[in-house]
C-alpha cells in the first residue's frame, strides 16, 4: 500500500478561496458539542487532523458529537469545526487552519491545507444510533468503532483501527498501527503496514471481493464455517495456514497459494511481507 496515496485522501492541497464556506463553530472554546439526527441507512462521517475518533452507541437515538481541544501550552484558537449537511447524511471536520474546507461526499470529503505547527490535538466522542452509517478518520490518531455501524469506513495514518460488533461490512486501513475487524456481516477490506490485521465475520452477505495487506506484521482471517471463494494468499518470511480445503489451481509453495476454496465465488486475496497468513473458521 502507497503511504503517499493514503495520507492524500485526507491532505488534499485546496488554497483557492471557498464560496459558501461552512459557518464556523467551537473556535473560542476548549470543547464543543453537537446534536442532531442521522436517520438509519445514512451516513454520519467525522475527520480529525491531529487526535482520535471514537464512535459508540446511541442512548437516545439521537447523534452527540464532544470534541475536547488539548494542547501543550499553544494556542488553539484556529482549531474549529465545520458541519456539512446533505442529503441525509452529515459531515463534521475539525479544521487546523482557514484555507482548510469540510464537505459532503463519503469518506474523502475533508479537505486539509498546511500542517498543524502548534502540536495541539482534538479528542472526538461520538454516540449515534446503531442503523446508522459511521465514517471515522483521523490522520495522526487512533480510531474506534464500537457497537454502532450498519456500514463503516475507519481510516487513520498514524494510529491503530478498531472496529468491533458492527452490522455490516467494513473498510479499515492505517499506515502505522494494527487494524481489528469484528462484524456480524462482512465483507471487510482491511490494510496497514505497519501491524497486525485480525478481520472476523460471522456472516457474509452479497459477493463483493476481500483484500487484507500488511507489511511488517500478520493477517488472521476469520469466515463463517461456510465458505466459498477464490484466494491467492502471499507472504515473503511466513507461511500459510488454514482451515479450509485449499483447492490448488494456479501457484503453490510455502509462501504463495492461489486457487479456491469450496465452490470459489468471491476473491479474497491476502498478503505479507514480514508475517504469516492464518485462514480460520470462526
Amino acid at each position: 500500500m502507497n503511504k503517499t496515496r493514503l495520507f492524500a485522501a485526507f491532505a488534499v492541497l485546496l488554497a483557492a478561496p471557498v464560496l459558501g464556506a461552512q459557518q464556523q463553530y467551537g473556535r473560542d472554546s476548549d470543547t464543543w458539542k453537537w446534536d442532531g439526527r442521522v436517520d438509519a441507512g445514512h451516513w454520519m462521517n467525522v475527520f480529525n487532523v491531529n487526535g482520535t475518533v471514537d464512535f459508540g452507541p446511541s442512548p437516545d437515538n439521537m447523534v452527540h458529537l464532544v470534541a475536547e481541544k488539548r494542547s501543550n501550552g499553544r494556542e488553539m484558537d484556529d482549531i474549529h469545526f465545520e458541519v456539512v449537511q446533505a442529503d441525509g447524511n452529515v459531515t463534521i471536520c475539525a479544521i487546523w487552519n482557514n484555507s482548510a474546507r469540510c464537505e459532503d461526499g463519503g469518506v474523502e470529503s475533508f479537505r486539509h491545507n498546511g500542517n498543524n505547527e502548534n502540536h495541539s490535538n482534538v479528542r472526538i466522542t461520538v454516540s449515534v444510533p446503531r442503523s446508522v452509517k459511521v465514517g471515522a478518520h483521523s490522520v495522526n490518531g487512533g480510531v474506534s468503532v464500537r457497537d454502532v455501524g450498519s456500514e463503516v469506513r475507519a481510516n487513520s495514518v498514524n494510529g491503530g483501527v478498531i472496529v468491533r460488533n458492527t452490522t455490516g461490512p467494513v473498510r479499515a486501513s492505517t499506515v502505522n498501527g494494527g487494524v481489528t475487524v469484528n462484524t456480524a456481516a462482512g465483507p471487510v477490506t482491511a490494510e496497514t503496514v505497519n501491524g497486525n490485521v485480525d478481520a472476523r465475520m460471522a456472516s457474509l452477505q452479497g459477493d463483493d471481493d476481500m483484500n487484507f495487506k500488511t507489511v511488517n506484521g500478520s493477517v488472521a482471517i476469520y469466515v463463517p464455517a461456510r465458505f466459498d471463494a477464490n484466494f491467492r494468499f502471499d507472504t515473503v518470511s511466513g507461511g500459510i495456514e488454514s482451515d479450509f480445503p485449499l483447492i490448488i489451481t494456479g501457484r503453490w509453495g510455502p509462501r504463495h497459494a492461489s486457487g479456491k476454496i469450496g465452490n470459489g465465488g468471491r476473491d479474497v486475496r491476502a498478503s505479507s511481507v514480514n508475517g504469516s497468513i492464518e485462514l480460520r473458521k470462526q
